[in-house]
């Protein structure tokens, strides 16, 4: 069995505060950096226990340097830098993706450092259903066929995750008291969780079903501002919707994310 493993720092154990703190230079980076890798580690020990002989990890958070690499399982392959695509590497050949350190989406009441793939987006609409990260995620690895069967982040995240792709596996390291704050397990008690809970995702993986896109995909941006969507709504096949909001329509959700982002 073969897994995929997209990552983000905001939702890891013990991450929080603002982007300055534990963005590169930050007071926090190096603490968030040791605090994401371990809670993959967790997921990679789980998976294989679980049933994996393969996992592939993605560095998925900003420039791509999150994840320590001499600290990484050594089980685990591990792409990290600049990438191309949302989840570059991912194909048909795996059999589960597993999401750690994720966030909720842009304007969650009660969630830590909630957003849409940046600061430049207010909201993201795919076929009329409004999602952030952990939705274009499932629906990416849904074009594969491949469903994503557990996601770790905060409670919000957690939250947004059920609602969306319902009785996955999740666990839920910590709890938002304000936007830049949280109510934080320890790493050992989250470890544990995030362990165990890969175990039992793949066990069932054959039961959950990919989050599937009808073709053609609609993808609806609204962005913060009137300039970000001036830049977008003169790409072909965009369509402006008003001042700061674009439609993309394509065969899948990849190609419509090229387009509208």
């Amino acid at each position: 069995m073969k897994v995929f493993i997209m990552t983000d720092l905001e939702g890891a154990t013990g991450v929080c505060g603002t982007w300055q703190d534990f963005n590169p230079g930050g007071r926090e980076h190096e603490r968030a950096r040791r605090f994401l890798t371990r809670d993959v580690n967790a997921a990679i020990e789980g998976a294989y226990e679980g049933g994996a002989d393969e996992v592939v990890v993605l560095d998925g958070h900003g420039a791509a340097f999150s994840i320590i690499p001499e600290e990484l399982d050594e089980r685990a392959k591990l792409i990290r830098g600049r990438r191309v695509l949302e989840m570059e590497g991912l194909d048909s050949t795996f059999d589960a993706v597993f999401a750690i350190g994720a966030h909720a989406m842009a304007g969650t009441q009660n969630a830590l450092l909630p957003h849409t793939l940046s600061l430049s987006i207010a909201n993201i609409w795919v076929n009329g259903i409004k999602v952030g990260e952990i939705g274009l995620w499932a629906a990416i690895a849904g074009t594969y066929d491949v469903p994503l069967v557990l996601v770790t982040g905060d409670e919000a995240a957690v939250k947004e995750a059920k609602q969306l792709l319902g009785d996955i596996e999740c666990v839920a390291v910590k709890k938002a008291t304000s936007m830049y704050a949280a109510l934080c397990l320890h790493p050992n008690v989250t470890y544990k969780m995030i362990k165990e809970a890969a175990m039992r995702a793949l066990k069932k993986a054959k039961e959950v079903k990919p989050f599937k896109v009808k073709s053609p995909v609609e993808l609806k941006v609204e962005y913060t501002k009137v300039d970000f969507a001036d830049r977008i709504a003169s790409r072909p096949g965009v369509k402006r919707i008003d001042g700061r909001t674009i439609i993309a329509v394509a065969d899948d959700i990849i190609k419509a994310m090229a387009l509208a982002l």
